[in-house]
């Protein structure tokens, strides 16, 4: 029987069909693969809003007076670590962390104190209410004597921002006394004699006169990605909360980029960054950094104060201490200084004399009151048996929150009480 005779097209078919399915395949393993990852990404967002304690993010906003901070009206859950930080935020009206929104207008009899600080200030770690800020308003408030703590505190700030929101903020409350935090941290996050600055920051140096001079921040849009992202539980809990990028990035590099100074949390953005807004930066040594650095510090308090004189008010710094000495009574740890050769600025290896060789003597200097909180700590720890540090983290615990607020609000007091004494 004789084949019946096909044409091209009948003898091309069955090839293109046999050449279809291997793509066909392809295309159904790949939506395979997307189905799966996209199922198992659900299983996990699941999981970890059912069953883990998930961290909220407090989204920033770009100001140009002070860089990015803290947009009003947020309220939510900070969780870090392995979970010893468990508190409650709540970033007002006006986009500082505090119970209350802020009025600029003052109460008659009011005592009104503004405290202005970085991360410490801020005070994400602890629940609102039991910030030293609000401890010390509780301690200092009398009945014929009300008192009120507005709190001016962002992570990552120095002592240059922090000179900006006294000048642009704080000082439009009539405050009748503003405390500056001063951590060790504070000289990196500020001088770009010593660490790479954040160009959409105000960032301060000093002229050929050795005065200020502001270098005004460059504008800054927060990642859409990012917020975008944050939206998922899974990432909230394993990116920010378990702070997987950093212990891989730590893995890769090492863990001298990110340590703090003096047991204080440094900023890690500033890893990457390169210093190019300092002129005659690279002829200067290392020793001439770091004295430019405490001059930088000086002139700033020496401006701030001078601010608040021309306001009425009183300005003040108190030193965070020194987190070694503090825990000693828990840890038995003898604090061995080095030599003041080996570190004569008190920004490496002898961080634990900052307060009192460094701090002190440039508010002395300044007739600037100051208090450094080491002995309040110290014996808040001795006596509890607490540590003044979460196990995880290097900010104050609410033992030392509790602590430090009392101590700053005797202060503070005596300190107002001295003044109303003077003008008699």
């Amino acid at each position: 029987m004789t084949e019946p005779h096909r044409t091209h097209g009948e003898a091309a078919q069955p090839a293109a069909m046999t050449s279809a399915r291997p793509r066909r395949a392809v295309t159904l393993a790949a939506a395979a693969l997307v189905l799966g990852i996209g199922a198992a990404a659900l299983l996990v967002e699941v999981g970890v809003r059912l069953f883990c304690r998930v961290t909220d993010i407090p989204f920033f906003f770009w100001d140009p007076l002070l860089g990015p901070r803290r947009a009003p009206q947020q309220s939510g859950r900070y969780v870090y670590g392995q979970g010893h930080i468990d508190a409650r935020y709540r970033f007002n009206n006006q986009g500082w962390n505090h119970p209350s929104a802020y009025a600029t207008r003052k109460q008659p009899g009011l005592t009104r104190v503004c405290m202005i600080g970085d991360s410490y200030v801020e005070a994400l770690q602890v629940d609102v209410g039991r910030a030293m800020f609000s401890v010390a308003a509780d301690a200092m408030s009398r009945p014929e004597r009300p008192s009120e703590w507005l709190a001016f505190g962002c992570s990552g700030w120095g002592t240059s921002q922090e000179y900006e929101v006294i000048r642009h903020y704080a000082l439009e409350y009539s405050p009748d006394a503003v405390i500056l935090l001063f951590v060790q941290n504070d000289p990196y996050d500020c001088s770009p004699y010593l660490a790479p600055q954040e160009p959409f920051a105000p960032v301060y140096l000093l002229d050929e006169s050795d005065r200020l001079e502001l270098l005004f921040a460059e504008p800054y849009t927060p990642s859409r990605f990012r917020r975008w992202s944050s939206m998922s539980a899974a990432v909230r809990y394993f990116v920010v909360q378990k702070d997987m990028i950093g212990r891989i990035n730590r893995l890769r590099h090492g863990t001298h980029t990110v340590r703090g100074v003096g047991g204080a949390p440094r900023r890690e953005q500033i890893a990457g960054l390169e210093n190019r807004r300092v002129p005659g930066l690279d002829a200067l040594s290392l020793p001439q950094r770091e004295q430019r650095t405490w001059l930088l510090v000086e002139r700033l308090l020496e401006a701030a104060r001078d601010e608040c004189r021309r306001r009425g008010a009183v300005f003040a710094v108190a030193f965070r201490g020194f987190a070694a000495r503090i825990e000693a009574p828990l840890t038995g740890e003898t604090i061995t200084v080095p030599p003041r050769e080996a570190d004569p600025w008190c920004l490496h290896e002898r961080a634990s004399e900052m307060g009192p060789e460094q701090v002190a003597p440039i508010c002395d200097r300044l007739a600037i009151p100051y208090l450094d909180l080491t002995d309040a700590l110290t014996e808040m720890v001795r006596t509890t048996r607490r540590s003044h540090v979460f196990p995880d983290d290097g900010h104050y615990s609410p033992a030392a929150h509790a602590a430090a607020g009392r101590a700053l609000a005797a202060w503070v007091d005596s300190l107002l009480t001295t003044r109303v004494a003077d003008r008699r």
